[in-house]
């Protein structure tokens, strides 16, 4: 009924939330490059069984700290975050091997099954894999 009292309300809340913030005393800029240096460089986000408590711990911070500075600073939660490096390298994937089942580049990615994949693609890029390829090859 009030969506502008919804919203301030929302505000507020996520500023208490972090009054106390877990990332105060932390280079956020070092993990930040530290987590791309992981994502880009060991491609940690193919694997399926990625956790937010193994990244944090890989980064010797806290599972709720990673979870803050993803937040805070990328405006992602941590699917969101691992997804959008799965998404990007699937359509690598997709432009490079044009024969290469879509299934199997969904578990290349780190997916586990081709609905999520799908479901993550299209959330991403507004389209589903079968028309990126159709559209990009």
């Amino acid at each position: 009924k009030y969506p502008e009292m919804l919203s301030g309300i929302k505000k507020e809340m996520k500023k208490v939330r972090y009054e106390q913030s877990k990332i105060k005393n932390l280079d956020v800029d070092i993990i930040l490059e530290k987590i791309k240096s992981i994502m880009e460089t060991e491609k940690a986000f193919t694997d399926e069984d990625i956790s937010l408590s193994g990244l944090a711990e890989e980064l010797e911070i806290t599972s709720h700290q990673l979870s803050q500075i993803l937040n805070e600073k990328l405006n992602q939660t941590f699917p969101q975050f691992i997804n959008e490096y799965r998404i990007t390298e699937a359509k690598k994937i997709m432009l490079e091997e044009k024969k290469r089942a879509i299934l199997s580049i969904a578990f290349a990615v780190g997916f586990n099954s081709k609905a999520s994949f799908n479901r993550a693609f299209k959330q991403i890029t507004g389209i589903t894999p079968q028309q990126f390829r159709k559209n990009y090859s």
